[in-house]
């Protein structure tokens, strides 16, 4: 043999062997498919009529382009198994009602028919015939057999059972593969905030170059904000979210503490005590936020927040929140071009009406 023949003839061997594997794997694959689908048929049998006890498959629906006889040949065996093993019916596999998918010439008095119906069987081609096989072997239902295979679900199966004398159904399963379930939608609640308030903050001092002189004074934080927020569980009774706003300071004696503010930081939310139908109906949460506040108008600085409260939910879009909070950092803002600063207390209190959408 010509030596340069041999890698040829090792790549087609080698592609033959792949090829013999794929289609093991394949079959393989069909099969646990099918074991899926027929597996859930043993916990559907107890609603079976109790006068339907002996049966027979007459007839298979299904697309001979995606799936062979061979196939659905071994999914109506699994099912007669299935039935013989978890219900009291006995099979019966009459010649007349046996599906085919053969030419069929059959005769009766002077008429001659000739049947080509994929998946029927002879009799079902006569009604008269139909009929009377079902009286000959004293069958109570005839099983229809509906067969289709997907890419997600794998194989779907249709059983219906039928009674020959009225064409009444009497008995509808269907079992999937891979049973896919609609996407739940879940009422993630209110997801943008508009919060408007007041806080009420002490101004302690202020200083020029070195010297510090006490200069109490109550200061009015008048605040708007926006939040955007997303459910963090299942439950949808924890969220967390950014909020962006201003602060406008305002002292209650004299402007020495008159200051705008721009803040931006993080939010979350617990719902509190039983749960409602959604986060948005009444209920108690607890609100946790966290902002990094930036002197706008003739002040400099920044001033970093930590504040924990409380928000009750009065209607579906409205809410009361009351709040302490806390300077964790930069509690001085210094005024620019000038060697002068003001200072606050670290601690602060606010109520805020709270706008849901």
């Amino acid at each position: 043999m010509n030596v340069k023949v041999l890698p040829v003839i090792r790549v087609i061997a080698f592609l033959f062997f792949v090829s013999l594997m794929g289609r093991n794997v394949f079959a393989q694959s069909d099969a646990v498919l099918v074991e899926k689908a027929v597996a859930k048929l043993q916990d559907m049998t107890s609603d079976i009529p109790s006068d339907v006890r002996r049966v027979t498959v007459y007839r298979l629906n299904y697309n001979e382009n995606y799936l062979s006889e061979e196939t659905v040949g071994y999914i109506v065996s699994r099912i007669e198994q299935t039935f013989r093993e978890y219900s009291a019916l006995t099979i019966i596999s009459p010649p007349e009602l046996k599906p085919t998918n053969e030419l069929k010439i059959f005769g009766r008095d002077s008429t001659i028919q000739i049947s080509n119906t994929k998946g029927r069987s002879l009799a079902e081609s006569n009604s008269e015939l139909l009929l009377e096989t079902a009286q000959k072997y004293s069958l109570h239902a005839l099983i229809e057999v509906s067969v289709q295979k997907k890419a997600i679900e794998g194989f779907i199966i249709n059983i219906r059972m039928i009674r020959p004398e009225s064409q009444e159904v009497v008995w509808v399963k269907t079992l999937i593969s891979n049973q896919v379930f609609p996407k739940e939608d879940i009422d993630k609640g209110k997801l943008i905030f508009i919060n408007v308030g007041v806080e009420t903050i002490i101004g302690e001092s202020f200083k020029v170059d070195s010297t510090t002189t006490d200069a109490e004074q109550q200061i009015l934080n008048f605040n708007a904000s926006v939040t955007f927020r997303q459910p963090i569980d299942n439950s949808v009774s924890s969220y967390f979210g950014i909020r962006g706003g201003i602060n406008i300071y305002k002292g209650t004696q004299d402007s020495l503490y008159n200051a705008t503010l721009l803040n931006l930081g993080v939010v979350f939310h617990y719902g509190l005590g039983e749960e409602n139908e959604s986060i948005n109906a009444n209920r108690l949460l607890l609100t946790l936020d966290a902002d990094v506040r930036f002197a706008l108008t003739k002040y400099e600085g920044s001033i970093f927040t930590i504040s924990p409260g409380l928000q009750f939910n009065f209607t579906e879009s409205i809410s009361v929140g009351l709040y302490a909070r806390n300077i964790i950092s930069g509690d001085e803002l210094r005024e620019k071009d000038v060697n002068q600063s003001i200072t606050f207390n670290r601690l602060s209190y606010g109520l805020q009406c709270v706008f849901r959408f």
